[in-house]
């Protein structure tokens, strides 16, 4: 899908050098204080538990052309712990053949927690297998990734998707599942004096939907991410640890401009639970995405 890239500046101090933060990281691991918090709707959370890496399997989708099975295998012996998947369609399958019970279980055969996955966009109407699909598997939180184009010409559009995540998030809830969207970059777009995210947070009951917030495309939409969590608390539990060079385009986590560490105070002082790594890079994911887990597992403020 071609998405519209935004240049955003960053401050200086957000161009964290790899090798300077992997030096630091163990003063900061030392003596980390984590107090319970109160949101701005004076909720009391918990302190913050401790997160493990997570992956969005989207990141080795041609490899997974040749096999499930040995993909995940990969995956596990990087390090991964969490498993986001995708691919989750109408007819209640992964990956176009994969039942929901196998999916499972190849996953935790491999010692990983299979914690969320991406789905095809849907009316409530036609949702009801992924839902029955999802809440199988035993995972917490189905995640829509993508509105299409005709359903989101303007504001009356947008508020019409908001109406059918209320009803999809009441059918999840009622399932044992959570909820929730992932945003690209046109969700920040102004679009008839509204910001389409914005929009879509206001528009849901926090009861029945939630939102992953894809840290490389709230970017590319010129938004800022610590802005993004401090004015919805309590609304985003995931995240896509993604990162952007100066140019816009994806880089190795910690090679970029996006300041994961004030994402994840702000983040971990709310409701954040879990965050998936996502590499959109196809030369040598497996690369990639090792590099990418020797970032956030070091990174003491994402674990």
């Amino acid at each position: 899908m071609t998405q519209i890239f935004y240049r955003t500046t960053q401050p200086n101090d957000m161009k964290t050098n790899r090798r300077d933060f992997l030096r630091q990281s163990s003063l900061f691991a030392a003596g980390a204080l984590v107090l319970p918090s109160l949101s701005a709707k004076g909720r009391l959370f918990p302190p913050a538990s401790p997160m493990k890496p997570g992956l969005q399997i989207y990141s080795v989708r041609n490899q997974l052309r040749d096999g499930f099975e040995p993909v995940m295998k990969k995956v596990a012996d990087i390090g991964y712990k969490y498993i986001e998947g995708y691919g989750l369609g109408t007819d209640g399958q992964f990956l176009g053949s994969i039942a929901p019970g196998h999916f499972k279980q190849v996953i935790a055969d491999l010692g990983m927690e299979l914690k969320a996955t991406h789905c095809s966009y849907a009316e409530a109407k036609e949702a009801g297998k992924m839902v029955d699909a999802a809440a199988e598997t035993g995972m917490e939180y189905l995640i829509i990734p993508y509105t299409p184009d005709n359903l989101r010409p303007n504001a009356d559009g947008w508020k019409k998707v908001a109406e059918n995540f209320n009803k999809i998030g009441e059918m999840c809830k009622s399932a044992g599942l959570k909820f929730g969207y992932h945003n690209h970059a046109f969700e920040f777009e102004p679009l008839d004096g509204i910001i389409p995210q914005e929009l879509l947070v206001e528009a849901t009951d926090p009861g029945l939907v939630c939102f992953e917030a894809d840290l490389f495309w709230v970017t590319k939409g010129g938004y800022d991410p610590v802005k993004l969590l401090k004015k919805f608390p309590g609304r985003f539990p995931l995240l896509h640890v993604k990162e952007s060079d100066e140019e816009g385009e994806e880089t190795t986590i910690g090679d970029g401009i996006i300041d994961f560490k004030t994402i994840f105070e702000t983040g971990r002082k709310d409701v954040v639970e879990y965050y998936f790594v996502e590499d959109e890079r196809t030369e040598d994911p497996y690369m990639h995405i090792k590099d990418d887990y020797d970032y956030v597992s070091s990174a003491p403020f994402m674990n």
